[in-house]
């Protein structure tokens, strides 16, 4: 799909300048479970998924048992690292989003068994992922995959073609192992924006959101909305802040995450 294709890559924008830019994992991994909903807004057409997570809903219902994979790259793993020195390097695995999401989910469903596993690494596009998704996909049975790709590929300047061609063939395999798919888009950053033109890899994410059994987890507009709002601003805030914000950053992707599953298996 040539029309797909950006014209001007950004082949020479270093990677770690940019994920470094795009940091959105805590120096501090302690579980933020409180009751109170964090001070975040959690508009409910983005928290809400348009079709049902139908295996997520019969695991509940049945013995109560979710087992969840969590694919994607730095922001999923929680290990960045940037050229600047260790000041700006970060290796929180447990302070990911995806973790707060388990923590979230164990709250709101205190009698059900929540399991998560993360895979995935810093600067991994969707194609270098697939093995290990095949890979997990064959020695364990999960009942939902949440998968977090794009950004790297829209960093890098990839066909976004390939993307989807990647995206196809996993989700594919994904339900024909009897899961439900959730994709994640890349996260709202300023810079990205003004380097990069996204929308070819958000018309892949949509257009893939769009096969049985796979939702879209609208993380892009759910972080655009909270930069406007003054919420939440990682490229605005001092450094004497920035690990608050990134901690709560990730505790309110991981609440919206959470509202997300919840919603989608309650959904019939």
């Amino acid at each position: 799909m040539p029309g797909l294709i950006p014209v001007e890559p950004m082949k020479w924008l270093p990677l770690s300048f940019v994920f470094l830019a795009l940091a959105c994992w805590a120096t501090n991994p302690a579980h933020a479970a409180d009751d109170d909903l964090p001070p975040c807004d959690m508009p409910a057409e983005l928290t809400t998924p348009v079709a049902p997570l139908t295996r997520v809903a019969d695991a509940l219902s049945g013995p109560g048992k979710v087992d969840i994979l969590a694919i994607g790259s730095g922001s999923t793993v929680g290990d960045t690292g940037g050229s600047t020195g260790p000041a700006f390097t970060y290796r929180t695995p447990e302070a990911s989003f995806p973790f707060r999401m388990l923590d979230v989910l164990r709250q709101l469903r205190p009698h059900a068994q929540f399991n998560l596993t993360v895979k995935g690494g810093r600067n991994m596009t969707a194609d270098a992922m697939y093995s290990t998704l095949l890979q997990e996909l064959a020695s364990h049975h999960y009942d939902l995959v949440l998968w977090q790709t794009g950004t790297v590929e829209a960093v890098r300047g990839l066909r976004p073609q390939t993307l989807r061609e990647v995206l196809e063939q996993g989700v594919d395999a994904a339900v024909k192992a009897d899961a439900d798919v959730v994709l994640i888009d890349p996260q709202f950053s300023r810079f990205l924006r003004a380097n990069t033109d996204m929308n070819p890899y958000e018309m892949v994410l949509e257009q893939i959101a769009g096969m049985p059994d796979v939702g879209l987890f609208r993380r892009f507009d759910l972080t655009q909305a909270w930069v406007s709002s003054g919420q939440i601003d990682l490229e605005r805030v001092g450094l004497d802040k920035r690990d608050k914000t990134i901690a709560l950053l990730n505790t309110c992707l991981g609440h919206a995450l959470a509202r997300y599953v919840l919603a989608g298996a309650e959904v019939r």
